[in-house]
């Protein structure tokens, strides 16, 4: 395994004594999924084996995630189907995309899911901005441009496709001998937050410009608001957008508080929505949206 443990998971008593903690752990914590470390590390059939131990002793429906750190999509893909889809994967070249489009003058953005886990197996994926290998000064740094966080926090926390998962160091800064301030000018909390309230129902894109994108949700019957993310890595910028007839006349508003003014919904069920100068992004909702009064308290 990783770091030098030489732990041999083809031997009856190590097998024996994995299984019986790993059910002692689902039995006793009241936990809902497990996290594996660097699963390349160890065979996929002892980790098959675990899987199907589990199944049977403590019930199916785990969430199962592998550090499985690979940025070959086909690698990644043939892991996921060796493990019949019960195992899901951070989205390693994601993290890669977001790095190389933030550094890169007139990036398309349309290209951002290009290759992929969450473009590939939606389902299996863990989708990531940073964690802690990939922070500075780590082994594995892929360096990504402040401007460009709050960006890639909204694709992977609005949009239906994929696990977020959010880092502690973006939400809290990280501390030590290379301290980093809160990304995206703290805002990460309201992001969630408008995914909890907001990010519901159908999706329709709109990544028709190369620097410019965007996105709607529909909503459902029971979370009715919807949302509309616009972004832009070129200064300000619109995207007409349907959110659908029912909002007609409703007047929505930026909940990040980065993009001014208001956007008046018209009869069709579509509005022009604008994104905030420099580099940035609006999520834009109904003002009198349920859970507005919770935005900039986090």
């Amino acid at each position: 395994m990783a770091r030098f443990a030489d732990v041999d998971f083809t031997h009856p008593e190590v097998e024996a004594d994995v299984k019986a903690w790993s059910e002692w752990l689902c039995t006793q914590v009241p936990i809902q999924g497990i996290r594996f470390d660097a699963i390349k590390h160890y065979s996929e059939e002892f980790l098959q084996d675990l899987v199907d131990h589990l199944d049977a002793k403590v019930g199916r429906g785990w969430f199962l995630v592998g550090e499985f750190w690979e940025d070959s999509l086909d690698d990644m893909t043939a892991h996921i189907r060796n493990m019949q889809h019960k195992f899901s994967l951070f989205d390693a070249p994601l993290v890669y995309n977001f790095s190389a489009l933030s550094h890169t003058e007139n990036a398309d953005l349309r290209t951002v899911f290009d290759g992929t886990l969450v473009q590939s197996e939606p389902v299996n994926a863990v989708t990531l901005v940073m964690n802690h290998d990939t922070q500075p000064y780590q082994a594995l740094a892929a360096d990504i441009h402040p401007f460009f966080k709050p960006l890639a926090y909204a694709l992977i926390l609005l949009r239906v496709d994929g696990y977020p998962c959010i880092f502690y160091g973006d939400v809290y800064g990280i501390q030590g001998d290379h301290p980093f301030p809160p990304s995206c000018g703290g805002k990460v909390p309201d992001l969630c937050l408008a995914r909890k309230l907001y990010a519901y129902g159908e999706q329709r894109d709109y990544f028709d410009s190369p620097q410019c994108i965007g996105w709607t949700r529909l909503g459902t019957w029971d979370r009715p608001f919807g949302l509309a993310c616009v972004m832009s890595n070129a200064g300000p910028n619109y995207k007409w957008m349907y959110v659908g007839k029912e909002h007609s006349g409703e007047v929505w508003t930026d909940i990040l508080g980065w993009e001014q003014g208001q956007i008046i919904i018209n009869q069709d069920g579509w509005g022009c929505f604008t994104s905030p100068g420099g580099m940035s992004v609006a999520v834009w909702v109904n003002q009198r949206a349920d859970g507005r009064d919770g935005f900039g308290k986090l």
